[in-house]
């Protein structure tokens, strides 16, 4: 207790009360906007739930203070971010929504109105701020990598670790706010300074903390978001962006004096060059589509070297984000800005993040909503280059002399303390990351059956919009497939609470995998796993009039025996399209042999492009095994088809002719929006 009244709530109380503060709030922002998507989902577009995002403009509440924002509203909204938090992973549905929801809103009360009231401590505020954002994003990396894209505080047991976190962070908001008391009672309250900030400076400022906000939750707080823009190294990239964050603390830490020898043109210069390389990071993997049809199919370019040029750059540059975070929030303290114009200016930076949610999602969903989603097709970039220019436009609003800290210094026992802190973090990092890691070592001696199974894991969502990674899990551990096919896979970005599904799985399964077409050519997904090894994987867009159709082809080898594996989710707004589509994918696999064709094919058995599909000589494994496809099947494991009101399965694995099926069942629905469907087949 002596260790937490002197230095956790004592030397460095600022410095570890918003390093949880603003974890939480990155937190619960993601959720937030995960479950206004996961409800909208099913709709194919949005609904009454996306008034949640209004959270955001909570801030307007600051101008019910004109002159000074009371102590208690500060400590209450701060234990409502807190204790929201922490309840909120114990709920379902529409709980997350309002927990996340309440989470979220009273931060955007609570950090404005906590500016308002630092007088004439701005260098050391300014300092701690920048080190607490960096460790945040630190401690979000360290609990998404031990979880394998699941945040460990979040989940289960783990959920302790929040607990704890928001227990101390809780002590040192009533200490603090004790302290204010006492000192209020000791002396007069001298008359609050009169603010004569300019609102525009003010402003400018806040839109570069927002863009600081929208930069972190897009793109480092997960850093499997990066590695599936990219098919880059997941371990590298991890340990890339910790050594930089390292790097910035241990500076702040130990050399805060370096921070003066920056020239303002430098500061634009290195802020302008993060903005490029970010926006590249993305931009040299996407793909520009046609919407002629004529120009389909098309086969994704295998990633070059030279396109992780500007990952490796952004990476190395990434610290300026946590350095523009401490310039800005000082140079915004030191103008002594009343509550009414930081209510107004950090609602406005409200705006700006569900701005930029929509210019993220657009591309994902760019017929859904013409004529403007359909502007933003293939524009997946705009959604970092929007708020790195934000940044980088605001950083000019600073003024040579916010780059100093000549006051500031911390005591050697502090410095040690959070270095340490730090390194474990690292550490710990690090070692989750390996430790998670699939490392398959099957044999194929003596294996005589290949159980295959393909499944639409709706996002890892079940049909109530619920995460169901661990129902979806139990399902494919009690089939045990040795080759599995995933759709609608991709929820490794903002509307999937940049969560990583492949990623979980094939660690939870211990399996090779490969993950369809890049995130950044937005499409819904599709993944291959495998218990042996996959070789030649490559992805294979088909036309589409609804979203970018994506597929998966890989080869996979058992034993001596080579199979060829497509994984294809055709949609369109016609059965003509989603033909069209199925037959792109027909030719890309004529010719070969030992094929494994499955997927949602979203057309039920005996229409035209089942007909087609079985006249190139596959297999309906289904078929193969029962002796009549898969229809008139229970309600609880098909769907109801409209032509005929029969109940028919659209979820098939289809193979090269002369294979022997021995097995062959679909699963209830439930855990997913879709039944599971395996069958075994001789080898």
């Amino acid at each position: 207790m002596s260790f937490l009244k002197k230095h956790v709530i004592g030397d460095f109380s600022q410095i570890v009360l918003f390093s949880i503060i603003f974890l939480f709030f990155i937190q619960t922002l993601s959720d937030l906007f995960e479950r206004i998507w996961a409800f909208a989902l099913p709709k194919a577009g949005p609904d009454m739930n996306v008034l949640g995002l209004l959270v955001l403009l909570l801030p307007l509440i600051l101008l019910a203070f004109r002159k000074k924002v009371p102590d208690l509203a500060l400590l209450i909204s701060g234990e409502i971010i807190i204790l929201a938090r922490l309840v909120e992973p114990f709920m379902t549905g529409m709980w997350i929504y309002i927990f996340a929801g309440l989470s979220v809103g009273s931060f955007l009360v609570f950090f404005p109105g906590f500016i308002t009231r630092i007088k004439n401590r701005e260098e050391k505020t300014g300092f701690d701020f920048g080190i607490a954002m960096a460790s945040a994003v630190g401690l979000s990396i360290l609990f998404r990598t031990a979880g394998v894209s699941k945040d460990i505080s979040q989940y289960r047991g783990w959920q302790v670790i929040g607990w704890m976190l928001g227990i101390i962070a809780s002590i040192i908001l009533i200490t603090l706010y004790l302290k204010l008391q006492n000192k209020e009672t000791e002396k007069a309250k001298p008359m609050e300074e009169e603010t004569k900030a300019s609102f525009g400076k003010v402003l400018g400022l806040t839109m570069g903390i927002f863009g600081i906000f929208v930069t972190i939750w897009f793109t480092f707080m997960s850093p499997t978001v990066i590695s599936r823009w990219t098919e880059g190294n997941y371990i590298g990239i991890v340990i890339g962006i910790l050594i930089m964050l390292g790097a910035f603390i241990g500076l702040k830490l130990w050399k805060p004096d370096l921070v003066n020898k920056l020239k303002p043109w430098m500061l634009w210069v290195w802020n302008g060059l993060f903005t490029i390389s970010m926006t590249l990071t993305v931009l040299v993997h996407q793909i520009f589509f046609i919407s002629s049809s004529t120009t389909y199919p098309h086969v994704a370019p295998a990633t070059a070297w030279y396109q992780q040029i500007p990952l490796v750059l952004m990476i190395i540059l990434s610290p300026i984000l946590y350095l523009d975070f401490t310039l800005l929030t000082k140079e915004l303290i030191k103008l002594k800005p009343s509550p009414t114009k930081m209510g107004v200016s950090f609602t406005i930076g409200g705006f700006f993040i569900i701005f930029m949610i929509f210019v993220q999602i657009f591309p994902n969903i760019w017929a859904f909503l013409p004529p403007v989603s359909t502007i933003f097709r293939d524009m997946y970039w705009l959604a970092f280059f929007i708020p790195g220019l934000v940044i980088s436009l605001s950083i000019l609003l600073v003024k040579k002399s916010t780059l100093t800290f000549e006051k500031l210094s911390k005591k050697l026992n502090t410095k040690i303390i959070l270095s340490t802190v730090f390194g474990l973090m690292l550490v710990g990092t690090i070692i989750g990351g390996v430790v998670t890691e699939p490392n398959p070592n099957y044999s194929a001696s003596g294996k005589t059956s290949l159980t295959i199974m393909t499944y639409n894991i709706l996002q890892g969502l079940n049909k109530t919009s619920d995460w169901n990674y661990d129902g979806q899990l139990e399902i494919i551990k009690a089939v045990d497939p040795d080759i599995l096919g995933l759709q609608e896979c991709d929820p490794t970005r903002i509307s999937g609470g940049n969560l990583d599904v492949v990623r979980y799985f094939a660690s939870a399964l211990n399996m090779y995998s490969y993950y369809g077409p890049k995130t950044v050519t937005n499409t819904f997904g599709c993944a291959i796993l495998s218990k042996y090894p996959i070789t030649n994987a490559y992805s294979f867009f088909a036309y589409s009039d609804m979203e970018q159709i994506g597929s998966a082809q890989a080869q996979i080898t058992v034993g001596t025996t080579v199979f060829n594996v497509a994984v294809h989710h055709p949609a369109g707004t016609t059965n003509e399209i989603v033909r069209e589509q199925n037959s792109q994918m027909l030719e890309e696999i004529n010719g070969l042999t030992n094929v494994i064709y499955m997927g949602d094919f979203n057309f039920f058995p005996y229409s035209q492009a089942y007909n087609e599909t079985l006249s190139t000589g596959l297999i309906d494994s289904y078929e193969q095994f029962y002796g009549n496809p898969a229809i008139n099947l229970t309600e609880s494991v098909a769907y109801l088809d409209p032509a005929t009101d029969l109940y028919s399965a659209i979820d098939h694995i289809f193979l090269s002719s002369g294979t022997v099926v021995s097995a062959a069942q679909y699963i209830a629905i439930g855990h997913s929006d879709h039944p599971a469907y395996w069958c075994e087949i001789v080898i």
